[in-house]
């Protein structure tokens, strides 16, 4: 029942991305600032959803009530931002995005560490688990990502051709990270087709 709900809530997170992506886009071909759609739904709305993907897993209390008052933080200073620093309006707000990824990418090592190294899932392969490849997916895309847009204030002074690339590889390392969540839920059919030689 629970790998059912992690699996909608996975589901629901590709279909929500898709959402806002194209109504971003729309706003994009009709000329109007998209910005604000954004630091809305992707700031602080798929930051809240993978950190609520992050904690169906953990089974730990001390932990799920750690990551409930960073949440809690994150959402206050969310709001600070928006209201003194960051205009969501005007600009995309980085020091809020940074603070998401940073606590994603916190909860990833330790969910990597504490599932998958000290509790491990014996009874099956670590490649056939989906939540193993969910949890890379998310590392892949939110480092790299918390280094270009820790950056971006800085990299503004640099050539467009630079940041044409660098903003290129970030939108594949997003188009990976939606792709391996897509197909994640199927790696143990795809696992052992593969062992039965299939």
């Amino acid at each position: 029942m629970e790998e059912k709900k992690t699996h909608l809530l996975i589901f629901f997170i590709i279909l929500y991305v898709m959402a806002f992506e194209l109504y971003a886009f729309y706003l994009f071909k009709q000329e109007q600032r998209n910005v604000l759609v954004y630091n809305l739904f992707f700031v602080i709305g798929e930051t809240l959803l993978i950190l609520a993907y992050l904690n169906s897993l953990i089974d730990q209390v001390k932990v799920k009530r750690l990551l409930l008052i960073f949440i809690f933080f994150f959402l206050t200073c969310a709001t600070i931002n928006s209201f003194f620093f960051q205009n969501p309006t005007l600009m995309f707000q980085h020091y809020t995005h940074l603070l998401g990824s940073i606590g994603i990418i916190v909860v990833c090592c330790y969910l990597l560490y504490r599932v998958f190294l000290v509790e491990g899932y014996w009874d099956q392969p670590l490649l056939s688990v989906p939540h193993f490849w969910n949890i890379a997916a998310i590392l892949l895309f939110y480092c790299p990502n918390f280094i270009y847009f820790g950056s971006i204030n800085i990299l503004w002074d640099i050539d467009k051709w630079y940041l044409t690339i660098l903003a290129s590889m970030n939108r594949i390392f997003a188009a990976l990270l939606y792709l391996i969540f897509g197909l994640s839920f199927y790696s143990t059919l795809i696992y052992r087709m593969s062992r039965n030689g299939r």
